[in-house]
């Protein structure tokens, strides 16, 4: 239900903004990642064409309509408008963890009933959450409102909170890659505090989470050994169709032909990160087209912070964070084909274009 919602909102919106184009109340906006987004594109309708099962394949070509967010966002987006919508992401993130942190109260607390705020299951939550956090620590690292952290700090600590306690390794990692940015490139004495937080987490977080999180190595581990199954699997797909792959939607039903014997799992939804899903999904184009679209946002990101002024800086420093936390994210999680978290990772790629457009052309 969420979902129609989303993707009916979306399609209104979409209308509405074709409308302004044509009658020149918005303007487009070139940006070097439309090419890299219509690049994945034509990959995913290869992968239609090539598909093993071309009528399923055909179906979930819809899901590229959210994929208009990019060029909506560059049209529209303003500093004004960024800070509004900051503002209404944390506050979403903020009712969410709060709600996941009363399921974490009342037994969401273990790894088979897991805390998952107001989405539908602990993986939204985990991708969804940590990309709102990651914004929030730029804002609180770069913004000069010292004003601004009356709200960001405590959003923050709430959703950490939360998604530390959601047992969601892959977000755990995303989130640990954002801090250590934020020190490694622009604020190094934060390395300094890095220690204490971490005996301070160790201190306070219960016995099952520290296990978890210790389980992150352990290649023993069901769930980290079934990862390496499926990476098995996912390049022989590749072999068998390196191009094109099996097909949109056809991962989950050729997975059991393609299955290693000692596999935890019989079947699986997709294969838990993004480079395998899209590389057996959509091909090497696809992949290809995957880290295009990465390179384009963070090579023009990178350089628009060179020039940003301290009205644009937070929020570009943060959209880098943000998708480098749900990028590295991704690799343990197919979280590119989270629907809600997608949404707001494409908004990410986004900004940057919309904030600073000087080298998008």
């Amino acid at each position: 239900m969420k979902i129609a919602l989303a993707n009916g909102l979306l399609v209104t919106a979409a209308a509405a903004w074709a409308v302004a184009l044509r009658r020149g109340t918005v303007r487009w906006r070139r940006a070097g990642i439309h090419l890299a987004i219509l690049g994945y594109v034509a990959a995913s309708l290869g992968a239609v064409v090539f598909s093993q099962a071309p009528r399923i394949s055909f179906m979930e070509l819809g899901d590229l309509a959210t994929l208009l967010l990019v060029p909506m966002t560059v049209s529209l987006l303003t500093p004004a408008r960024w800070d509004r919508l900051l503002r209404f992401l944390a506050g979403v993130a903020a009712a969410s963890s709060l709600v996941g942190l009363w399921q974490y109260v009342h037994g969401a607390s273990d790894l088979q009933h897991r805390l998952r705020g107001l989405t539908t299951h602990y993986m939204t939550f985990g991708g969804w959450t940590l990309i709102v956090t990651l914004l929030l620590v730029a804002d609180m690292a770069f913004s000069r409102q010292r004003r601004r952290l009356l709200w960001t700090v405590p959003i923050a600590v709430v959703c950490s909170a939360a998604l530390l306690l959601s047992y969601t390794r892959n977000a755990w990692v995303g989130l640990a890659v954002g801090l250590l940015l934020v020190a490694a490139v622009w604020r190094p004495r934060a390395f300094l505090l890095y220690p204490f937080l971490a005996v301070l987490l160790l201190t306070l977080l219960p016995r099952p989470v520290i296990d978890r999180l210790v389980s992150i190595v352990d290649l023993r581990q069901p769930s980290n050994y079934d990862r390496l199954c499926m990476l098995v699997s996912a390049e022989q797909m590749v072999q068998d169709h390196p191009l094109f792959g099996v097909g949109l939607g056809m991962v989950k039903r050729r997975y059991p032909v393609y299955r290693r014997d000692d596999a935890p799992r019989w079947s699986v939804p997709h294969l838990h990160n993004n480079v395998l899903q899209i590389a057996a999904e959509r091909g090497l184009f696809g992949l290809t087209a995957y880290a295009w679209i990465l390179l384009t946002f963070f090579r023009h990101t990178w350089r628009a912070l060179r020039r940003a002024g301290p009205d644009t800086f937070p929020a570009l420093a943060g959209c880098f964070l943000a998708v480098a936390g749900i990028t590295v994210a991704g690799l343990f999680e197919y979280n590119w084909g989270d629907a809600e978290v997608w949404i707001l990772t494409l908004t990410c790629l986004a900004v940057p274009f919309a904030l600073h457009p000087g080298e998008a052309a």
